[in-house]
């Protein structure tokens, strides 16, 4: 009896902490609008709410959002510049949004 006790509470006790690493990756940072710097250059900023967000982490995040920002335009998003800061935990992202079948380097040619 005492043994299904301690089994079940150690169960119940990884179910926790996996739901609390999933959602201290998930939800952990605060956006920006996506704002115009210049005629066809936007910038999103990503900040992390907790500690336990990584740097790698609220990059991913910002470039999803550049994505989901350019897809909506029915365009893809080339990425520019990406600024770190750790203080606060932030990250900047400055993008384009271009056609999709349009290269960077037949912009160039």
């Amino acid at each position: 009896m005492r043994i299904q006790h301690y089994r079940r509470r150690a169960r119940a006790g990884s179910l926790v902490a996996a739901c609390v690493g999933a959602a201290s990756l998930a939800g952990c940072a605060n956006f920006t609008d996506v704002k115009a710097e210049n005629q066809d250059m936007f910038m999103v900023s990503a900040t992390g709410v907790s500690y336990t967000m990584s740097i790698p982490a609220l990059t991913a995040a910002a470039k999803e959002k550049a994505y989901d920002f350019c897809g909506k335009q029915k365009m893809k998003a080339d990425l520019r510049q990406l600024v770190r800061g750790w203080r606060p935990m932030q990250v900047e992202l400055y993008f384009r949004c271009q056609s999709e079948g349009v290269s960077l380097q037949a912009l160039l040619d």
